[in-house]
C-alpha cells in the first residue's frame, strides 16, 4: 500500500484528525487570488500581507512544531489559536507590525497588477472568483447543516473494517501520520481470518447505524427538518423509509 494510498485512507476514515499546514486552513485571500490567476494560466499577483492573527499563528506553528510532536496539525494549530486568545491587547498590537502600511502597497500594487491584464482576463478572474465565492458558501452551508444535524443527535458514521483496527491499536507517542503508516502496514499482514473479524464487526455495525439513521430522519421529518434528511428519503422523491440498502450517503 503506498503512502499516497495511506493518506486518502486518512482522510476519508478519520476526516479532519489531520489538520493541513497553518497557510492552508487560513484560507487567505493571497492564496485564493493565487489559484485564479493559476488556474487561468495568468502571472501571479502580489502577495497580500498577512493578518497579526495570522503572523502569530504562522510563528507560533513554525516554533513549536518540534517542541510537540506527537500533536496533529490540527491540535498544533488549536493550540496557537488558545495562546493568541489569551495575550493581552498589547501583545496583539505587536504583532501587526508595519500591517496597515503593507496593506496600502499591497493595494497599489495589485491595482497595477489589474492594469496590466486585458478586459477578457479581468472578466474571467471575476467570474472564476464569483463561482468559487459561491462554491465556498455551498460548502459553508453544508458544514453548518452537519453541525446542526450533529446537535439534533443524527447518529455517526463507524467507519470501515480498518478504521475499527486502528482504534483498537495504542498510538504511545508516535505521531499520528506515523502510527498510522504504521496501522496499515500491520493491518497488511494482518491474516485474513483476523481481517475478517472486523469486516464484521464494522459490517455490524453499519447495519445498526443505518437503522439509527432511518429512526433519526423520520423524526426530523416529523419536525418539520425535511432539509437535514437524505434526499433519497425524502417523501415524494420515491426513496421513502429504510433505504439505508440503497444508499450509502450520509
Amino acid at each position: 500500500m503506498t503512502i499516497a494510498r495511506l493518506f486518502s485512507i486518512q482522510c476519508s476514515l478519520t476526516r479532519n484528525v489531520l489538520f493541513k499546514h497553518f497557510e492552508v486552513p487560513s484560507v487567505s485571500s493571497v492564496a485564493w487570488k493565487q489559484s485564479l490567476a493559476e488556474n487561468l494560466g495568468l502571472p501571479a499577483p502580489p502577495k497580500r500581507p498577512l493578518s497579526p492573527y495570522l503572523r502569530y499563528m504562522k510563528t507560533f506553528m513554525l516554533d513549536n512544531k518540534a517542541k510537540f510532536p506527537s500533536l496533529t496539525h490540527r491540535e498544533l494549530f488549536q493550540k496557537a489559536s488558545q495562546q493568541w486568545r489569551y495575550l493581552t491587547q498589547d501583545d496583539k498590537n505587536k504583532w501587526a507590525g508595519n500591517y496597515e502600511k503593507e496593506r496600502e502597497q499591497y493595494a497599489i500594487r495589485y491595482k497595477e497588477y489589474l492594469r496590466r491584464l486585458t478586459p477578457n482576463e479581468v472578466e474571467s478572474l471575476k467570474h472564476l472568483r464569483k463561482k468559487q465565492l459561491q462554491d465556498k458558501a455551498k460548502k459553508q452551508a453544508n458544514r453548518e447543516k452537519k453541525r446542526e444535524s450533529e446537535s439534533l443527535g443524527k447518529p455517526k458514521y463507524p467507519g470501515n473494517a480498518f478504521l475499527q483496527y486502528i482504534q483498537s491499536l495504542p498510538r504511545g507517542d508516535a505521531t499520528y501520520k506515523d502510527f498510522l503508516i504504521s496501522a496499515a502496514s500491520s493491518w497488511n499482514k494482518l491474516p485474513e481470518n483476523s481481517q475478517r473479524v472486523y469486516r464484521e464487526k464494522a459490517q455490524a455495525q453499519l447495519i445498526k447505524y443505518y437503522k439509527s439513521l432511518s429512526s433519526w430522519e423520520e423524526k426530523m421529518m416529523q419536525e418539520g427538518r425535511e432539509d437535514l434528511v437524505r434526499v433519497s428519503q425524502r417523501v415524494g422523491t420515491g426513496g421513502g423509509r429504510g433505504g439505508e440498502s440503497k444508499t450509502r450517503r450520509r
